[in-house]
């Protein structure tokens, strides 16, 4: 026995030797001194309990060289897949199984529009901006020489190559199209249009129907500008191989001062991103004279794209507009190289693409662009389904460089509304809400986004007409007749990603609106009080009701016998009363969504096909027609298409309940009194090597559940399905509330860590607070970081004491 228990222990001390040789070579340095070349002056980087860095430097450069170096050695895979994404390299990385997202992005154009708009950058003449970049490529690129690099690239048997501009311009298109919801969606309804009877359609809310709620705008008075410019598998599939999230909605309310306690304006914002190991946002707050600010980056891009100085507060949602359209060509008979238009031909431009693949010969492939983009048939399946003719992606974001660099440094170093108003102005794509609030008591809220004037037959969701130019935009909106309120009467400005009021030029804009849900929400609850605080403020953000779904509920209820709840009173109960929650102890939603899948498909998988039934849950199309589609009694869906007989809307939804109960009887037992939403539920954050086993176990993060839900004002999405067991997708990727009464108060929450280095101890050390509904501070008084900090870094110029 002696010698077991000595050999147990010595087993158990050479593992914990062994991990710690490990974690020396692999994690992150944040205490000491490093020498580095290209500082002017000493920096001293404090990090709190959480990871965040406190930078204080004497200069801009220097402040933004050692952001980079620290963002680095955090991040550093995370910025390795991001540009690997934007510029169609992740074959060269991880291997054959991911040429197809190499080649879609490639046809989509992201790495072209990022070495064009690199090209014009490089051409500038020198600017803050410009100067801060560079600095911060030069941190990053310092680290990746000299730093401890993570394990990531050691299993991979890889090494990571220089940092560039063009990485950082590849890095913001993949993050503009993760907002591109017309490929998700437009291939769909144009299949809908060309093969249902229109009487289907009109259930279904392909644009946003007079019920829905609106954005309300407020213009302020100014003299308008002139219209001066004129102009084998499924997408859904190939896309979850991203080892990187996609963007998917958000929340941000801001409140005047007459609805504060405090009398001072008091900003929230939560951007809901795809669930992800690590998160997207990278939290840093930078000091140098004449500067301080708070902000969240994303991997490889230096300015905060959400932040806060002492005195203003910038946040985002998406806007969900539709900037992107897609023209049908017709090829010329006589030459396969041209297509028709406007009586006559244009050339079809054709590109050579080389893609390196990891442990194979590279590969190359032919990109084809007509007049109105590039051709997607062989990059999206649907499209290639759907017709032979080619198909063409007509995308604002490519057509112009981006100068989203310059807009995010403004957006920071703004001194007044009219200075972030200025640097708004700069964001051709994608769209954006950006949030505004500052000390002086001003609030607004901008549409930030080139938006096209198309002729009035147009119905952007569907393909148009590439034969001729009668479908093609036909001109630009100012900026000043894009949707915004400022300091409207209200006392708030919100955006929950739904439909903006008409315009000032009298246009409803088209999109890929949410409905109204998240937004009355919002909108209700502000305006019941005056009295708003930093505190009470957090049952909003964190509440998790929808009011909708419960009259769904009620209808399906009044649609069935009710003996068919024999034996389940319990959980037929619960849903009759149930308001809309979605606590973890809640009975109702574990049958409502399981109900709902069954009549969804029940309805429509007769007309669509399983494949594409799949896809139109994944789309805002679903989210929005949910409500129409099961209450209305005479719908075309409710009809089995593959029996002689004509079903009803009961028969429908009584089958549906029947598969449903007896489903969860198996899967949560008899007594459906314990069919707690608790056990439903499932919160993983994927790591990009987590997919391969057991990887999983080391790199992705497990949390507890958390109250999933549809709609809520606490996003936490998820793919409908008939398992019962619903993968909590995607959410709010921070948690932000500031009072300007007391800046240096404000707080906030990230889903996992701020590290993305597996030997961090700040790696996953938030997962728990988020699912619980925590806070942790947003640290800027200097003596109170540089006295509680448990850990400082110094970055020395290389060869100074």
């Amino acid at each position: 026995m002696k010698k077991i228990l000595f050999v147990l222990l010595a087993l158990f001390f050479l593992s914990i030797a062994g991990y710690q040789i490990i974690r020396y070579q692999y994690a992150p340095t944040y205490q000491g001194t490093i020498n580095i070349t290209g500082l002017e002056k000493v920096v001293e980087i404090y990090f709190d309990d959480f990871g965040i860095p406190h930078i204080y430097a004497n200069n801009p450069a220097d402040a933004y060289l050692a952001l980079g170096y620290v963002h680095a050695q955090d991040r550093l895979f995370q910025m390795e897949m991001m540009r690997r994404v934007g510029s169609g390299t992740l074959s060269e990385l991880l291997g054959e199984d991911l040429l197809d997202v190499d080649k879609f992005f490639r046809t989509l154009g992201i790495p072209k529009h990022a070495t064009w708009s690199s090209e014009l950058w490089l051409e500038e003449e020198e600017s803050p901006w410009k100067d801060a970049t560079n600095a911060y490529i030069k941190g990053v690129n310092q680290f990746i020489a000299e730093g401890n690099l993570p394990v990531e690239y050691t299993l991979l048997g890889a090494s990571p190559r220089e940092f560039t501009i063009q990485d950082v311009h590849s890095i913001i298109g993949y993050m503009s199209f993760t907002f591109a919801m017309a490929m998700k969606t437009d291939p769909l309804i144009t299949k809908m249009y060309r093969t249902l009877d229109p009487a289907y359609l009109k259930v279904l809310s392909i644009h946003t129907l007079p019920e829905h709620h609106v954005i309300p705008n407020h213009y302020p008075d100014r003299i308008p500008e002139t219209n001066s410019i004129n102009i084998e598998e499924t997408l859904t599939a190939l896309l979850e191989k991203l080892p990187v999230p996609l963007l998917e909605g958000s929340n941000s309310w801001v409140i005047a001062p007459s609805r504060t306690a405090s009398g001072e304006v008091l900003f929230l914002n939560d951007t809901h991103i795809g669930f992800a190991q690590p998160s997207v946002w990278y939290e840093a707050h930078i000091e140098y004279p004449g500067f301080s600010f708070y902000g969240n980056h994303l991997a490889g891009v230096p300015f905060g794209l959400v932040g806060h100085t002492r005195t203003h507060s910038v946040g985002l949602t998406m806007f969900e507009n539709d900037d992107q359209d897609f023209f049908e060509e017709q090829i010329n008979p006589s030459n396969p190289n041209q297509t028709i238009y406007n009586y006559g031909y244009t050339e079809i431009k054709r590109r050579t693409e080389f893609i390196p693949i990891k442990g194979k010969e590279p590969v190359t492939f032919e990109v084809k662009e007509s007049i109105h983009g590039p051709i997607m048939n062989d990059v999206i399946p649907e499209i290639g389904r759907l017709t032979s003719n080619p198909v063409a992606s007509w995308w604002v974001y490519t057509l112009e460089p981006t100068r989203a660099l310059e807009a995010t440094y403004k957006l920071a170093h703004s001194n007044s509304i009219q200075e972030v108003e200025e640097a708004v102005k700069l964001i051709h794509a994608p769209g954006l809400n950006v949030m505004y609030g500052d000390k002086s008591g001003n609030i607004a809220w901008w549409a930030a986004a080139k938006l096209p004037i198309r002729p009035e037959h147009v119905n952007s969701k569907i393909f148009l007409d590439g034969s001729s130019s009668k479908d093609e935009p036909i001109g630009w909106i100012p900026f000043e007749e894009n949707p915004m309120a400022i300091n409207p009467p209200s006392g708030f400005v919100a955006s929950a990603n739904n439909q903006p009021d008409t315009l000032a030029n009298g246009i409803f804009f088209p999109g890929y609106y949410y409905p109204e849900d998240r937004w009355d929400r919002i909108a209700k609850t502000v305006s019941s009080r005056t009295d708003w605080d930093q505190e009470n403020v957090k049952n909003l953000q964190l509440e998790a009701i929808n009011e909708n779904h419960p009259i769904n509920a009620l209808s399906m209820i009044e649609a069935v016998d009710p003996r068919l709840f024999e034996g389940f009173e319990a959980v037929q109960a619960a849903l009759k009363s149930w308001d809309g929650s979605h606590d973890l102890e809640n009975i109702a939603p574990t049958l409502y969504y399981k109900w709902l899948y069954h009549t969804l498909h029940g309805m429509m998988v007769d007309e669509l096909g399983q494949e594409d039934f799949e896809n139109f849950l994944r789309t805002f199309l679903y989210i929005r027609s949910v409500p129409n589609l099961i209450r209305t009694l005479d719908s075309p869906w409710w009809d089995n298409q593959s029996t002689e007989a004509i079903e009803t809307r009961t028969e429908i939804i009584e089958e549906a309940l029947k598969k449903s109960l007896k489903e969860l009887k198996a899967q949560l037992g008899s007594n459906s009194s314990k069919w707690y939403w608790e056990k439903a539920v499932v919160l993983e954050h994927p790591h990009p090597l987590g997919a391969k086993k057991p990887l999983d176990r080391i790199f992705n993060v497990k949390a507890p559940s958390v109250p999933a839900n549809e709609e809520s004002v606490n996003k936490l999405a998820f793919e409908l399905n008939d398992s019962g067991i619903y993968r909590v997708k995607s959410g709010p990727a921070m948690r932000i509330i500031i009072d300007f009464a007391n800046v240096e108060a404000s707080e906030s929450v990230l889903p996992t860590g701020q590290s993305g280095n597996l030997f961090s101890p700040f790696y996953s050390d938030q997962a728990e607070m988020f699912v619980k509904g925590h806070y942790r501070p947003q640290l800027m008084n200097e003596s109170m970081i540089k006295n509680t900090a448990k850990r400082k870094l110094v970055l020395k110029q290389l060869g100074t004491n």
